[in-house]
């Protein structure tokens, strides 16, 4: 018996590994979730799971734009940090386009460098008048975290799109 492997009972069957899918419709995914949060597993044949997380993604947005979040423009006198909270906004995918058009009446992403420029007041204002009410900086966070929420999802859609997780 020593060096000899143990015998496996014949009605014991090991886990079922995960099948992944086509690159084609792994890609197909991933863009139909950014497009619309959710919908990514949806195509995956996982609607419960994509249901929810659109529910999450879209009421936290929701929930944002309701208490005065702050969407983002890039600022050249701070790149780094006002690029990352574009991308946080933006990680809802085009819904954020849309509340762009709400709220600055254009698809408004930089805030101009030069001072003299007539839209750098506008948008300048638009910022701080959304920025004085007391439950803007809870909008801001929901805001954030429905992109980055959304963003995170899209490697959850590729980890199930490639079989690495069921």
């Amino acid at each position: 018996m020593d060096g000899e492997p143990a015998a496996v009972a014949p009605d014991v069957q090991a886990p079922a590994l995960p099948e992944a899918v086509s690159a084609g419709r792994t890609a197909a995914a991933i863009v139909a979730a950014w497009l619309l949060p959710g919908a990514g597993h949806v195509l995956l044949g996982r609607v419960g799971r994509g249901t929810a997380f659109a529910a999450l993604i879209f009421g936290s947005f929701g929930l944002g734009l309701a208490h005065d979040g702050r969407l983002a423009l890039h600022d050249r006198r701070q790149p780094f940090l006002s690029a990352l909270q574009v991308v946080a906004n933006v990680g809802v995918g085009p819904v954020d386009l849309l509340a762009r058009l709400s709220v600055y009446g254009e698809a408004a992403y930089v805030l101009p460098s030069d001072y003299a420029d007539p839209e750098y007041d506008k948008r300048l204002t638009v910022l701080r008048r959304r920025t004085e009410s007391g439950r803007s900086i809870y909008g801001t966070a929901y805001l954030w975290t429905a992109g980055l929420m959304n963003l995170l999802l899209l490697f959850d859609v590729w980890d199930i799109g490639t079989g690495r997780k069921l």
